[in-house]
């Protein structure tokens, strides 16, 4: 099934025809990492000219009035709908069918750079993390410097490898209980609101159009997208009281930087290096991104933002096609990328990085048996190690953009 082209369309490449694009989507998108990347190989494959447009966005929130995300607000300037989509669209059209000149200056490549706003809480109650359009000439951005900053045992994240020969950090991954999804880059999680909480009957609908219709307009949201504080709470699946911070569960590891001496910003694809083992012969390794506010009057507790996360099936590390199981116990090398975003981290914020076993419901539960996925019949618990010694050094190269006075 995923091997179709409308579910994956990396095989297709070669098929597909050499005419001018715009592609466009946002950091919160489900599709954003497919649509950046579409977008490099058709520029490298095509003469036509190609289009790249990355907003602060939902899936879909290109249209919407809004200039929050989820609980975090990216400023009025982020909000576009379609009084800007529908002439963007027919400036694309005027040029690219009728010859006109009107798009003829468009730069190649315009993203949402997130994080310039001062933090406070806006009158609505969102985070205010700002941000400003630019306009870019490639995509990867070619002035780009990578970064990569090493886990350690004790919870840093720094440039030094460690000198550690035996560093390492274990967890139990329960998949009874997995750690729930806190918004994030989701589409489509929906419910249709029931009868006995003021929903339809759809049963006493005869029309299947009238079903769709009804269901379609009586849909409520089981997991929000966008950005959110990393804290559980009763509105996500999953959650249990006392409803720690994420990065306090005991099936979670969070490696953070000291407080930034200066604003740095991160755009581009995240990528994660992890040297890591397990006793079970399949699990998965979640990767998030995030920003770390630090206390405020706002927020007492300080901002912990998501940016970006995915995560990795280990069957699946070397090939889609060619499952490979884990030996118990065997530590192995697995390179994880994270979607696209970017971000500026501002002085005196710290870029995190939390890595666990699962998010849920936005990604399915391993049950870590090494069972045919969708038709296992137990689950079972995993201790699950990432290891930081230096030898086998876990770490993260990060997509740095110099700043004009750097």
């Amino acid at each position: 099934w995923w091997a179709q082209e409308a579910a994956n369309q990396e095989p297709y490449f070669d098929q597909h025809a050499d005419v001018p694009m715009t592609l466009s989507c946002g950091w919160y998108d489900n599709f954003v990492g497919a649509t950046a990347s579409y977008y490099v190989e058709m520029n490298s494959k095509n003469k036509s000219p190609a289009r790249l447009i990355l907003g602060a966005w939902c899936h879909g929130g290109m249209r919407a009035p809004e200039s929050w995300h989820g609980d975090v607000d990216t400023g009025q300037e982020s909000v576009w709908t379609n009084a800007i989509y529908n002439p963007e669209r027919l400036r694309f059209f005027d040029q690219h069918l009728k010859g006109m000149p009107a798009a003829e200056n468009d730069p190649p490549v315009r993203i949402y750079v997130m994080g310039t706003g001062d933090g406070t809480k806006t009158d609505r109650g969102n985070l205010n993390h700002g941000g400003y359009w630019r306009d870019e000439a490639e995509w990867p951005i070619a002035r780009t410097e990578f970064q990569t900053l090493y886990m350690h045992e004790d919870g840093t994240l720094d440039p030094f490898a460690s000198t550690d020969n035996d560093g390492a950090l274990t967890y139990t991954f329960d998949p009874e209980h997995p750690v729930p999804t806190v918004g994030g880059p989701i589409v489509g999680m929906f419910e249709i609101t029931p009868p006995e909480d003021g929903g339809p009957a759809l049963e006493d609908v005869p029309d299947f159009m009238d079903q769709w219709t009804l269901a379609r307009d009586n849909l409520r949201e089981v997991v929000e997208a966008g950005g959110f504080h990393q804290k559980e709470g009763p509105q996500w699946i999953g959650a249990r009281p006392p409803y720690p911070l994420l990065k306090d569960r005991p099936d979670v590891l969070a490696f953070e930087t000291s407080p930034l001496d200066d604003d740095t910003e991160v755009t581009g694809e995240v990528s994660v290096k992890l040297w890591v083992s397990s006793t079970a012969i399949d699990t998965d390794f979640t990767v998030k991104l995030i920003d770390v506010y630090p206390e405020s009057d706002d927020y007492p507790d300080g901002y912990h933002l998501n940016l970006t996360d995915t995560i990795q099936r280990m069957r699946y590390r070397n090939s889609w096609t060619d499952p490979e199981m884990m030996t118990p116990g065997e530590p192995c090398e697995v390179t994880i990328t994270l979607w696209p975003t970017s971000n500026v981290f501002k002085k005196g914020h710290r870029i995190r990085i939390d890595i666990s076993s699962s998010n849920f419901p936005r990604f399915d539960v391993n049950p870590n048996t090494g069972e045919p996925v969708g038709r296992h019949t137990k689950m079972i618990k995993a201790e699950n190690t990432v290891h930081t010694s230096a030898g086998r050094a876990s770490r993260v190269i990060l997509p740095i953009v110099p700043s004009p006075s750097q």
